[in-house]
């Protein structure tokens, strides 16, 4: 089954269907619209299934709250696109259509969940895996403009694997293939680099209420040191973007930081305890700091966490 059939009459070409497309599916299904036949997108009311088809502009609406016989038609590819807690029973609802045939596709979009969960389908001779893309979707007109070199992880049989790696290059992403087994870890480490960065830049902002700094107009001093901050990071590796009293072994200053966070929510604590500890190990391998400096700045890291096993003792 090959995607490089944009040169055929449309009845030649792969038949694609969509279950769940919200912010993700309709994205992509209107980047896959200029390779391939849109049929069925799938959703669960008729108003969100036609929004999602006048958005890809091609596709039959098709409501699963209004059409309870389920008249699904068939197709080369299925992809599911739900929310996570929903894919299993978008599974059931194919595995009972009827219309799968052997040597199709079938995947689904999830980050944290693996394509084991597409195996019941397996027995219908089918084809499974997963396609994550590496992108914020918080506006589906935005994401079409921007999935371009976009790294999608794939996992799943090795036919799903080859097809989805065509699949993903056809609409300009770049493809990498993961463990099916590591497919939660791999997901912790996006959730890590996108969700809990805009927690822990909203804990500085936090702190520096705290301090006593007002900030007028929701502005943030820190927005300068932010984006210098993460820029030195892409443009080179963790132990060149490195700076701070860290980096320079300075035990002084992070006492009087730890010092100043005794009267904090602990998640400040327990959050620069633990980020310091990253640092440490960084910046040991920048040769800045002596060893005798970073094992100090450990120790003072690690008091905390000491006095809570023993007062669990």
């Amino acid at each position: 089954m090959s995607l490089h059939t944009s040169h055929l009459p449309a009845s030649n070409l792969l038949k694609l269907s969509c279950i769940g497309a919200g912010r993700v599916g309709s994205s992509l299904c209107n980047l896959l619209a200029k390779h391939m036949t849109i049929k069925q997108i799938i959703n669960r009311t008729a108003v969100s299934a036609r929004q999602a088809v006048d958005f890809i502009g091609a596709g039959h609406p098709v409501a699963l709250k209004d059409t309870p016989c389920r008249p699904f038609q068939p197709a080369d590819i299925w992809m599911i696109a739900t929310p996570d807690d929903h894919i299993e029973e978008a599974v059931q609802l194919l595995a009972e259509s009827g219309v799968l045939q052997a040597d199709n596709l079938v995947f689904h979009c999830s980050g944290a969940i693996s394509s084991a969960v597409l195996f019941p389908l397996t027995t219908l001779g089918v084809h499974i895996g997963s396609a994550h893309p590496i992108h914020s979707f918080s506006s589906p007109a935005n994401s079409i403009s921007n999935l371009n070199k976009v790294p999608f992880a794939i996992e799943g049989d090795a036919d799903a694997i080859g097809r989805l790696n065509d699949l993903c290059i056809a609409i300009g992403g770049q493809p990498f293939t993961i463990n099916s087994d590591s497919k939660s870890l791999y997901h912790a480490a996006t959730v890590m680099a996108c969700n809990n960065l805009i927690s822990l830049l909203e804990m500085s902002k936090s702190m520096l209420t705290r301090a006593g700094v007002e900030l007028r107009n929701d502005e943030n001093p820190l927005d300068l040191l932010i984006q210098q901050t993460v820029t030195n990071y892409l443009n080179s590796n963790a132990q060149a973007a490195l700076t701070g009293p860290i980096a320079r072994g300075d035990v002084t200053t992070v006492a009087s930081h730890l010092l100043a966070l005794q009267n904090t929510p602990n998640e400040w604590q327990d959050t620069y305890r633990g980020l310091g500890k990253m640092a440490v190990q960084i910046s040991a391998r920048q040769g800045q700091a002596s060893a005798e400096q970073l094992q100090e700045i450990l120790r003072l890291l690690n008091v905390e966490t000491d006095n809570q096993t023993s007062d669990n003792n």
